[in-house]
C-alpha cells in the first residue's frame, strides 16, 4: 500500500490535472511499432538458486522510466508532475498509506478507521459565529472569499443554493465541518522514533507555507492541530462540507528528523529530498543517480511481524522510455516488473502476444480516465458556423451510430469497458437502470430523417442535410471536425469514428493537435474557446462525482478562464443537482439523489459521450503474484509489500 500525499482538486483545478495528464500521456516514448520481442527467458533475478540454511535473500527489481530529481512530498518538480508516475511508485515503498484508494473508497491504512458522517464517527457539523471580515466559501464562487456585506452565505442547516442568504452585517450563525482522525498505536519510523499526531501536523504546517504546492484544501482549512499523541482534528472553513473529508489528514513527515531545516532549506535537504526517511515496508539503502535506488526491508514496519515485506530487498532501476528494451530486461530477468511508466498504450499488443505466449503475465484493470468525445452546443466560430448539435436529439441520434463494443473488443483487445454516464461503471455512485445509448444504425438513421437531416439526394456516400430544423440553415450539411490528440489509440479511434458516422450519413473530418493547442484556456484556446464542433481527450474519475464538468459554472469565461464545459452544456436541472453535490453533505439522500439526477440528465441530454476507459497495465515475470492494479489508486504498486514469488502465493 502506498504514500497518498494530499492531493485535493475540485474544478476549476480539474482543468489543470487533466492539462498534466494529457500532455503528460503524449510525451514521445521510444517505440517501435509493431513491437516484436523474443521470449528468451533467462532466469529472473528472483530466482537464486535454494541454498541451504539460511535461505538466500530475496531481491525485487522493479524497472521504471525516468529518474525523480526528489522524493519531497511537497519538491516543486514532483507536485507539476516531472517523473510523477516513478515518484509515486517509489513512495509506495517508503510509506504505507496513510489510507489507500481502492475501488474508489478511502481504506485507512495508519489510521484506526475512516471518520464517518454518516455514523457519526468522528466527523460533526458544529455551528459557529460568522462576522464580517471571516473567511468562508462563498456558496456562489465555491472559493474561500472573505465575508462582507453582500456576500452569498449558507447560513447553519442549509446545504444548497435553495436556502443561501445574503449577508447584511453583524454576526450570523454557519456550520463547519470538524474531522478527527486516530492514529494507529505503535507505529514508529523507520529510524525507531515514534510516529505522532505532531508529524502530521509538522507535514500540514510545511505545505501550507511552501508556494509551490497545490493550495485547494490549505485554503480550506480553519485549523490542523493534534489533540494528543496519536489524534490529529481538521476543521474545516465555514460552509465547506468536504466530500472527501476522510483524506483531511496530511501524510506525516518525521520531524524529529527534519525540524532543524528552515522550509528553504528543505528544497535542497537530502534527508528530504533523496533519502526520505518512513514508515513503510521498505527504506533506502543507496541512490545511484542515474542508475537505480537500492532498498531494503523495514524491520520497523508495523506489518514486519505479519512477513511483510515479502522481499529482503527492492531495487528501483531506471531504464529510459525504450519499451523494446524494457521488456527485453523483463523477459532475461533484469527487471522483476515493468512499471506503468515505461509502457505506453502501442505496446499493448506485442505485449498481450507475450502473455498468450507464456513470455510474461499482465496485470491490468481499466483505469479512471474515461475517454470521451464533447459536443460543441455553442460554437463560437467563424462565418457559416452553425449549431449542429443543439438539438439533444441529434447527439443521441449520432451517439447511437457508435460501436463502443467493438472499439472496445478490437482496439483495445478488450482490456476496458462501455462507460454509460460521466462516472465510471465501477464507481459505488453509479447509477443503474438509465436510458443508454445503444448501438443501433436503424434507429439512428430513422431518428435522424424525423429530427430534419434528411438523404435530399439518396446516395449513402454524402452528408444529410438540414430540412426545417430551428437555428439551422437549410441546406446545411450533416458534416463536422473531430480535433483529437495524435495517441495511439486515438488513431483507430477516429477511423472507426468515421465509418460509423458515415454510415448514418454523417461526414466527419480528423484534425489532429498537440496537446499544448487542446488545453489552451480560453479564450485564445482552439477546444476552450468554443471554436471547434466535436473534440475527443480524456478526463479522470474521482471518489465524489465531478459532476462540475457539465454545469454551467464551468463554461468557460473571462471570469472563469479555466473552466472546464467547454462544450457549454447548461440544463438548469442538472446545474441545481450539480450544486446539490458540491455544496450538499456527503451520504445525505439529498447528495445520493443529486448524483443520479445529473447522471440521468447527461444519459439523457447526451453533452459527451463516452468512449472506453483507458487501460492500466503492469508487466511482470511468471514468477510474480499479489500484483493487484486499481482504477483510481496513484500507483499501480499500490500494495507493493504484497507481493511475492508464485511458490510462496496463496491462490
Amino acid at each position: 500500500m502506498g504514500n497518498n500525499i494530499v492531493f485535493r482538486w475540485r474544478l476549476p483545478l480539474l482543468f489543470i490535472v487533466y492539462s498534466i495528464i494529457l500532455i503528460g500521456c503524449s510525451a514521445p516514448t521510444e517505440v517501435d511499432v509493431p513491437l516484436t520481442f523474443v521470449p528468451t527467458l533467462k532466469p529472473t533475478a528472483t530466482e537464486i538458486a535454494p541454498t541451504p540454511e539460511p535461505p538466500p535473500p530475496k531481491t525485487l527489481i522493479v524497472c521504471l522510466n525516468q529518474e525523480p530529481t526528489s522524493l519531497f512530498l511537497y519538491s516543486d518538480a514532483y507536485l507539476r508532475g516531472d517523473a510523477y508516475l516513478e515518484t509515486i511508485a517509489i513512495l509506495q515503498a517508503i510509506y504505507d498509506g496513510p489510507f489507500d484508494i481502492v475501488d474508489f473508497e478511502i481504506h485507512p491504512v495508519i489510521l484506526e478507521r475512516i471518520p464517518d458522517i454518516q455514523t457519526g464517527e468522528d466527523v460533526i457539523l458544529e455551528q459557529v459565529t460568522l462576522r464580517d471580515g471571516d473567511v468562508y466559501l462563498n456558496p456562489e464562487t465555491l472559493l474561500p472569499e472573505v465575508l462582507t456585506i453582500g456576500k452569498s452565505y449558507l447560513p447553519s442547516g442549509c446545504q444548497d443554493l435553495n436556502c443561501i442568504e445574503t449577508y447584511q452585517g453583524g454576526d450570523v450563525v454557519a456550520d463547519r465541518m470538524v474531522v478527527d482522525f486516530h492514529i494507529l498505536p505503535g507505529l514508529v519510523w523507520s529510524d525507531g522514533e515514534p510516529l505522532k499526531a505532531e508529524d502530521s501536523v509538522y507535514s500540514f504546517e510545511i505545505d501550507r507555507q511552501f508556494v509551490t504546492t497545490t493550495k485547494y484544501l490549505v485554503d480550506r482549512t480553519y485549523e490542523y492541530q493534534a489533540l494528543d499523541d496519536l489524534t490529529v482534528r481538521w476543521v474545516g472553513i465555514p460552509g465547506f462540507f468536504d466530500k472527501e473529508y476522510g483524506m483531511n489528514f496530511w501524510s506525516p513527515l518525521p520531524r524529529h528528523a527534519l525540524r532543524g531545516y528552515s522550509t528553504a532549506d528543505l528544497v535542497e535537504a537530502e534527508e528530504a529530498n533523496l533519502l526520505p526517511m518512513g514508515w513503510g515496508p521498505y527504506m533506502i539503502s543507496e541512490w545511484r543517480a542515474g542508475e537505480e535506488i537500492l532498498m531494503e526491508a523495514n524491520p520497523n514496519y508495523f506489518r514486519y511481524t505479519e512477513g511483510l515485506p515479502k522481499f529482503d530487498y527492492l531495487i528501483y532501476r531506471f531504464i529510459g522510455g525504450d519499451v523494446n528494451s524494457a521488456v527485453q530486461q523483463l523477459l532475461t530477468g533484469e527487471c522483476d516488473l515493468l512499471d506503468e511508466s515505461l509502457l505506453p498504450d502501442e505496446a499493448l499488443p506485442a505485449l498481450l502476444n507475450l502473455q498468450d505466449q507464456g513470455g510474461l503475465k499482465l496485470a491490468w484493470s481499466p483505469s479512471a480516465e474515461m475517454e470521451r468525445f464533447d459536443f460543441n452546443l455553442n460554437p463560437i466560430g467563424g462565418e457559416g458556423s452553425q449549431p449542429l448539435f443543439v438539438d439533444a436529439r441529434t447527439r443521441r441520434a449520432l451517439a447511437s451510430c457508435i460501436d463502443r463494443e467493438s472499439m472496445i473488443d478490437e482496439i483495445l483487445f478488450g482490456k476496458s469497458m462501455v462507460p454509460d454516464t460521466y462516472l465510471s461503471p465501477s464507481h459505488p455512485d453509479h447509477a443503474d437502470g438509465l436510458q443508454s445509448i445503444t448501438y443501433d444504425v436503424q434507429q439512428a438513421t430513422t431518428a435522424l430523417e424525423e429530427i430534419g437531416w434528411i438523404d435530399d439526394d439518396d446516395n449513402p456516400e454524402t452528408p444529410r442535410v438540414a430540412m426545417g430544423l430551428p437555428g439551422i440553415r437549410g441546406g446545411t450539411t450533416l458534416s463536422f471536425t473531430y480535433i483529437t490528440t495524435e495517441e495511439y489509440f486515438h488513431e483507430a479511434v477516429v477511423e472507426q469514428l468515421q465509418r460509423d458516422w458515415a454510415s448514418c450519413g454523417a461526414e466527419m473530418e480528423v484534425v489532429f493537435e498537440d496537446p499544448f493547442s487542446i488545453t489552451a484556456t480560453w479564450p485564445e484556446g482552439l477546444v476552450f474557446g468554443g471554436g471547434f464542433d466535436v473534440v475527443g481527450w480524456s478526463w479522470p474519475d474521482w471518489i465524489s462525482p465531478l459532476c462540475e464538468m457539465f454545469s454551467v459554472r464551468e463554461i468557460p469565461t473571462s471570469e472563469n478562464p479555466f473552466g472546464s464545459n467547454a462544450g457549454g452544456f447548461n440544463n438548469p436541472d442538472y446545474n441545481l443537482a450539480c450544486d446539490m453535490i458540491l455544496l450538499g453533505l456527503p451520504g445525505s439522500d439529498a447528495y445520493r439523489q443529486a448524483v443520479h439526477t445529473t447522471q440521468e440528465i447527461f444519459s439523457t441530454e447526451i453533452p459527451a459521450l463516452p468512449l472506453y476507459l483507458k487501460p492500466r497495465v503492469v508487466a511482470h515475470v511468471n514468477e510474480m503474484c499479489g500484483i493487484q492494479v486499481d482504477p483510481l489508486a496513484f500507483s499501480v504498486l499500490w500494495g507493493l509489500e504484497g507481493y511475492d514469488l508464485a511458490e510462496n502465493c496463496e491462490e
